[in-house]
């Protein structure tokens, strides 16, 4: 098939649910018809941070001679996004192949008895990644989990270190509604004898059972922040100058991204780097360096220049818009025009009042999801100074806001930010 109807074959795929388990996964690795011994895995799990931190690890690896693979989701404009090799989306032939070749396997495990069922949405491009990467011959893949851990098609592989970045309430139907649930989900990708690294503050109730359940699995355990001195970050006109002590090495390093909260995320992919790389050779600080300084993620406070300038975020729970928050304060950005848009099953109350008090006027919409939360009823949060506004087309939503001429933020949903960045700069499918 090429591109567009492999994309048509994802939809309809897509339209048959999503399945939490392992066994068909598992099946399915189990039985493919090449060999994964050639390529190196690493995980990486968390609510918030995770998706940065891959790119991150990726970009250290890759900056230090391997030829390195990364699979992140979900994607913010283009599906080809989630599958890169030395920071190269996929391009759309070669999606389409590997994406035919995993339906046909699977269709002929299917046929055989050897699998019991289709791959999901998510599980297909779980596969397609993985079959790419064998293609592509990657050394070492970084994989981010999609959701949880204990039953995320990530966790049918074994890889040589995991990570969990951080635990905070996110996806509680799914989860559980307690950090104690979340943090078990998650702690679902810990195996026995392998390392795992561990960026939540060391306070924290998630910190305390994830150390726990290591110690319990004899998965040798590593925190990023052992005290308070060992990860600094000082605001600079550039993004953020940093310094982190691990356990074996001081590192010194620029993070561009906006938020300061980009300082742990980087230590983390550190901390993932040097004990990959530890059979190898030391990590080197300037290949880390110029790695950090290099690495952006669209959609993560994203700083689109114009005229007025656009802040386009993808923070969709409490811990993304606090993120969100701190920087508008650290930054001093006050009477910001506001494009919002939520979906139901998420703290959208708490948000608002979060963002509150950068808020000028507020044009309220909706993502594009059935999950969506009507404008009206979000708008009754804001306060009655930000004169909130509904705009349900996108268009017309940023015509609106640029003709107020203050810096513009786009807030609330992943979802959105990627329609709104379409809109904004464009893109392909």
């Amino acid at each position: 098939m090429n591109y567009t109807e492999a994309l048509q074959y994802l939809d309809s795929v897509r339209d048959q649910g999503a399945k939490l388990e392992l066994k068909n996964v598992r099946d399915l690795i189990r039985n493919l018809p090449f060999d994964l011994s050639s390529t190196d895995f690493i995980q990486v799990a968390g609510t918030n941070g995770k998706g940065s931190t891959s790119h991150f690890a990726a970009a250290i690896l890759n900056a230090s001679g391997l030829r390195t693979g990364l699979f992140t989701s979900p994607h913010l404009q283009t599906i080809r996004e989630r599958i890169a090799v030395d920071g190269d989306p996929i391009k759309p032939q070669e999606f389409a192949r590997s994406l035919s070749a995993v339906r046909d396997i699977s269709l002929d495990l299917v046929q055989r008895g050897k699998v019991s069922n289709m791959p999901t949405f998510f599980e297909h491009l779980f596969l397609t990644a993985i079959h790419h990467f064998h293609s592509s011959q990657v050394e070492v893949a970084v994989m981010e989990v999609g959701l949880g851990g204990r039953l995320d098609a990530t966790t049918s592989l074994d890889p040589l270190v995991t990570a969990i970045t951080n635990i905070s309430r996110d996806h509680t139907k799914t989860l559980g509604p307690r950090i104690r649930d979340i943090a078990r989900e998650k702690a679902g990708i810990i195996k026995s004898g392998t390392p795992l690294v561990c960026g939540c503050p060391k306070s924290t109730v998630g910190h305390r059972l994830i150390k726990q359940i290591c110690l319990k699995k004899n998965a040798p355990f590593h925190t990023v922040t052992r005290n308070p001195s060992n990860l600094t970050a000082e605001i600079s006109a550039q993004g953020y100058n940093c310094f982190y002590q691990s356990e074996t090495a001081a590192y010194r390093y620029q993070i561009r991204m906006n938020g300061i909260h980009q300082a742990r995320n980087a230590a983390t992919a550190i901390r993932i780097a040097e004990i990959y790389l530890e059979p190898r050779a030391p990590l080197c600080e300037a290949t880390v360096a110029t790695a950090i300084s290099n690495t952006t993620v669209p959609g993560r406070i994203e700083s689109i220049p114009g005229t007025p300038t656009i802040l386009l975020d993808g923070g969709h729970n409490l811990e993304g818009t606090r993120a969100l928050s701190q920087f508008l304060a650290e930054r001093n950005l006050k009477d910001l025009t506001v494009i919002f848009g939520v979906l139901r099953d998420k703290p959208y109350r708490l948000m608002v009042r979060m963002i509150a008090p950068f808020v000028g006027n507020v044009i309220i919409t909706e993502p594009r999801s059935h999950r969506a939360l009507p404008a009206e009823l979000a708008a009754r949060w804001f306060p009655e100074h930000t004169q909130p506004a509904i705009e349900r087309d996108y268009a017309r939503a940023l015509q609106m806001a640029r003709a107020v001429g203050r810096t513009i933020l786009i807030t609330g949903s992943l979802y959105m930010a990627g329609d709104m960045r379409t809109q904004i700069l464009g893109g392909d499918p």
